[in-house]
């Protein structure tokens, strides 16, 4: 993953836009360069994991394509929270059967959030650490 496009938002500043729009906009470091604060926005069909603008907080961790200036992808990797992350994706859909016990979500000390999905081989797949 190229953590260039990673971002930890710091502030979430007003959802709509101008003229009631379907946005949410917010203010935003990239992980690589925490002093490099921008105010982004982000249209609701750029948000790709995420149902309801609304659930956008500050402390969640955003991969975020762009294409020009604009966002054309949002993704939530991670949350401050566990109860945040699981607001903003919404109710987990597991398998019929399972074989095994099944990892939604971890917390990863490292990255500082509560990161969606299942450590790779028990490290953070967003930041390589051991879990």
């Amino acid at each position: 993953m190229d953590t260039n496009h990673l971002y930890s938002i710091r502030e979430v500043h007003n959802f709509g836009g101008f003229f009631g729009g379907d946005t949410v906009t917010l203010t935003a470091v990239p992980r690589d360069t925490p002093d490099d604060e921008q105010t982004l926005t982000i249209d609701q069909a750029a948000l790709i994991n995420i149902a309801d603008r609304h659930t956008v907080v500050a402390g969640m961790l955003m991969a975020l394509t762009f294409a020009g200036e604009r966002i054309e992808r949002a993704e939530l990797l991670g949350a401050a929270t566990h109860a945040e992350l699981r607001a903003a994706l919404g109710p987990a859909t597991p398998p019929a059967t399972l074989d095994a016990p099944l990892v939604l979500s971890y917390r990863c000390d490292t990255c500082g959030v509560w990161v969606a999905g299942t450590p790779h081989e028990g490290a953070c797949w967003i930041c390589g650490q051991t879990i």
